[in-house]
């Protein structure tokens, strides 16, 4: 009897521990970081070992070239140089060289990336 009590309560602790280490597993954790060499602000979310979801923070448009360089190059980066794939969700900024009006809020460039198997 006191056996089987003993096992209950060993189930019991196993059962509680598996279930918070899933619920943190499902929580990802998005990160705030900056690359000094593009001078590009970003937020980066592990989704799994193979999927982030990068977001690059609005800037100007003397800038726009090197969000768009710095997220190739960082892809390739976390991804260990295997193929990777880009899906964009939103903020691709249209470029103006001589802009006439003030620019509009342009929302932060959202990209899911997917690291593939090779």
């Amino acid at each position: 009897m006191q056996g089987l009590n003993i096992s209950l309560v060993i189930g019991s602790a196993l059962l509680a521990c598996s279930s918070v280490g899933t619920a943190f597993a499902e929580q990802a954790k998005t990160e705030k970081l900056y690359d000094f060499d593009n001078k590009v602000h970003y937020y980066q979310t592990k989704l799994d070992d193979d999927n982030y979801k990068i977001e690059i923070q609005s800037d100007d448009y003397k800038h726009f070239a090197n969000q768009s360089v710095f997220l190739l190059r960082h892809a390739n980066r976390l991804c260990l140089n295997k193929t990777f794939m880009l899906k964009v969700l939103d903020g691709v900024q249209e470029y103006e060289s001589m802009p006439t009006n003030p620019r509009a809020y342009q929302p932060a460039l959202s990209v899911l990336l997917q690291c593939e198997d090779e």
